[in-house]
């Protein structure tokens, strides 16, 4: 795929399109992801991918990855048991989000975690990252989102620095389970961390996209990005999860898949062309919007 892929051009009347971002999650969990992501963000069809720094990054991906012009972001995690983190150092989604709803997590856990993260992404790429984000969105939650604004203003930022926001935009016409997996998503926390973000001055994306059930039935990959497409504004933020192949015991394998080929098409350039979109960088754009 990647010897034929058609590489998206800037066009002159750009400037008039609505500015969004594609957004990639999981960089580093496998070879097959991170080879997806870099050679969609070659061809201009990514602006942004998300890096689990707990996993066993190789150097060839990192380096394959600092040679392509997107953000590139923390994907905090306190749920898997990757690289050097064992079983016993994470919890459940559904644990952690009792916890931290219920104030039972320990702060010094939860900011150690972050900490290390944060030291992590530092020492693998020699910057900070543009912007931070949650291994299943779980930034927003009580207890995680205080320690992380608490820390990120302790943090000399890079400029335009930002952090996703997990409100969902227009679903109108989407099935009824992906409106509900949506508006969840969007209500475990995240006007809270958006009101800190902003007294930390600093910027989110405006307007989620991407969430649908991965695991049942669900509409093809490309008929969703159009739905999105045609409902994003400028600064809204589309999340994908690309791979070249499935990856064992995963879940999600298959749509990784669909998603990479639909990202890689023609028709995906079309819709874009269709629908008045332009891909962005939110580290470059989210400061000009109104």
């Amino acid at each position: 795929m990647e010897s034929e892929l058609k590489v998206s051009q800037k066009g002159p009347s750009d400037d008039n399109l609505k500015a969004v971002i594609i957004c990639a999650d999981d960089y580093g969990v496998d070879s097959n992801v991170d080879a997806a992501i870099v050679e969609l963000a070659r061809a201009n069809r990514l602006t942004a991918t998300s890096v689990l720094v707990d996993a066993d990054i190789s150097t060839d991906s990192i380096a394959e990855l600092e040679s392509v012009d997107i953000d590139v972001g923390l994907h905090l995690n306190f749920t898997e048991a990757l690289g050097s983190v064992a079983q016993d150092k994470v919890m459940s989604l559904s644990q952690l989000i009792v916890r931290a709803h219920m104030g039972l997590l320990s702060r010094s856990w939860v900011r150690s975690n972050i900490e290390r993260q944060l030291n992590r992404f530092e020492g693998l790429f020699d910057r900070l990252p543009d912007y931070v984000d949650g291994h299943l969105h779980i930034h927003q939650l009580p207890m995680i989102r205080e320690e992380l604004v608490d820390l990120l203003t302790r943090y000399q930022l890079p400029s335009g620095f930002w952090v996703r926001d997990t409100r969902a935009g227009s679903t109108a016409d989407g099935t009824w389970s992906d409106r509900f997996k949506s508006w969840v998503i969007g209500h475990l926390g995240m006007a809270q961390l958006a009101h800190r973000v902003r007294q930390a001055q600093l910027a989110t994306n405006q307007g989620f996209f991407g969430v649908y059930d991965f695991t049942r039935g669900h509409r093809p990959f490309m008929q969703m990005m159009d739905s999105w497409l045609s409902h994003a504004d400028s600064g809204a933020l589309v999340m994908t999860h690309p791979s070249r192949q499935p990856l064992d015991d995963d879940p999600i394998g298959q749509a990784r898949v669909a998603e990479y080929e639909g990202l890689g098409s023609e028709a995906f350039l079309n819709l874009l062309q269709a629908r008045g979109v332009r891909l962005a960088r939110a580290s470059q754009t989210l400061s000009s919007l109104p």
